[in-house]
């Protein structure tokens, strides 16, 4: 796990508890105290927690924290992988489908190249420029102020252009969801833009990794039951997916591919005959 994902993963723990133990990090991350050690002072320097004896205490709003675009990226990219296989099958050709601008979607974006006659509108710059090349596939981009630490087009020209369409499909993101409160996310610019995608939708898919839920960021998106069928991998409690479908969802759970370890070289059989 590279420094920057794991204090990441650090920062993430402190959101919801606020302090974190050295011990217990070092056996969650699976690194030594050393490790630990650095990563805390990196993130105490950058006014994020307070060092204190064994561990840290956090200093930052856990309902206004934003990750980096490049961080989001790496995080969970095996449960992303998984959950867009699964949400790749909700996407049928001829269909007019809104992506909207997260890690996960462009994971998903990733998957269409090779549909025909499919209509993808965006505000997502890099899912532009992940389908320039697909033959079959139609890309409308909503334009807007580009939110540079996520990667996201929003404001007035992004919510005109929404205001004047209406989608098979819509694809969003979620960063925080706590079933008895809702969606929310740290950007308020972000949750206005989610809100008016799902009105212009007729079908309402969220994809969510386990990490999501059972948080409340900063920005109130609307109340689960504005989705219609959500995503998400193996690794979410059973407690939030029963919520969920209780709720009225379709939750889909992807099963998350073991990542297959590095071939080893074997010189012994280099020289060998069969």
């Amino acid at each position: 796990m590279l420094a920057e994902e794991r204090r990441f993963r650090i920062r993430e723990i402190l959101t919801t508890q606020r302090t974190v133990n050295a011990s217990e990090l070092c056996a969650t991350l699976e690194v030594t105290p050393a490790t630990i050690r650095r990563d805390l002072a990196a993130l105490e320097a950058e006014g994020v927690l307070v060092r204190s004896h064994g561990g840290a205490v956090s200093r930052m709003s856990s309902t206004k924290f934003q990750p980096s675009y490049e961080t989001l990226v790496r995080s969970n990219s095996q449960e992303k992988a998984a959950i867009a296989r699964e949400a790749e099958k909700l996407i049928l050709d001829g269909d007019t489908v809104f992506l909207e601008g997260s890690t996960t979607v462009l994971e998903l974006a990733g998957l269409l190249h090779n549909r025909n006659r499919l209509t993808v509108v965006t505000n997502s710059p890099t899912i532009v420029c992940q389908l320039q090349r697909s033959p079959g596939v139609t890309v409308l981009c909503t334009g807007g102020d580009l939110q540079k630490d996520i990667f996201y087009f929003s404001g007035e020209w992004a919510h005109r252009a929404l205001s004047e369409i209406r989608l098979d499909k819509a694809v969003l993101g979620v960063s925080a969801i706590d079933p008895g409160y809702g969606i929310s996310t740290a950007n308020h610019a972000e949750a206005q833009l989610k809100k008016m995608i799902a009105k212009a939708a007729k079908t309402r898919i969220a994809l969510a990794d386990h990490s999501k839920f059972g948080k409340q960021s900063f920005a109130y998106v609307g109340p689960v039951s504005d989705i219609n069928t959500l995503v998400t991998d193996s690794g979410t409690d059973a407690k939030y997916i029963n919520d969920l479908r209780e709720a009225g969802l379709e939750v889909i759970v992807a099963e998350v591919q073991p990542a297959q370890p590095p071939a080893q070289n074997n010189r012994s059989n280099l020289n060998r005959r069969d």
